[in-house]
């Protein structure tokens, strides 16, 4: 048996020893020596500086984890951050599209007037040539926009 086991087994009988109705402790037959209390101490000692080493340690791998959660919550907030931005100017860059096609679109519907003002003028009829003319500059647009487009 190892000392440390010897001084387990001297404190046990200690623990299973009988109080007297003074409350006193009876010591029957139980011997007991400093050295195993001491062994006993030192063990206790040396548990609890394990503890408190394996405590330290939990507590600095918890702060670097804790850490990692910051800069993984730091990186999300500034992609989500980044995607807001770009929709926003995205959402922006189709209002000035938008804008830049109906300026187009006015432009046409006016030279659109302007041929067949002229056309009647010169004593041919607006309604028949509207259309024809109204195709033929919706045509020339939409191959523009498509070619502007690729």
């Amino acid at each position: 048996m190892t000392k440390e086991e010897e001084a387990i087994n001297s404190l046990e009988k200690l623990i299973n020893i009988r109080k007297n109705k003074a409350g006193q402790i009876k010591y029957d037959n139980c011997i007991c020596s400093t050295t195993d209390l001491e062994t006993v101490l030192n063990m206790l000692k040396e548990n609890s500086a394990e503890i408190h080493q394996k405590n330290t340690e939990l507590a600095e791998k918890n702060a670097e984890i804790e850490k990692y959660k910051k800069l993984l919550v730091d990186n999300l907030a500034k992609e989500l951050n980044n995607s807001i931005k770009a929709k926003e100017k995205a959402n922006t860059d189709l209002k000035f599209l938008d804008l830049g096609w109906k300026t187009e679109l006015e432009k046409k519907d006016k030279m659109i007037d302007l041929m067949l003002d002229d056309l009647n003028v010169n004593g041919y009829p607006k309604e028949e040539l509207y259309n024809s003319y109204k195709n033929r500059v919706d045509s020339i647009f939409e191959r523009e926009v498509e070619d502007e487009r690729n």
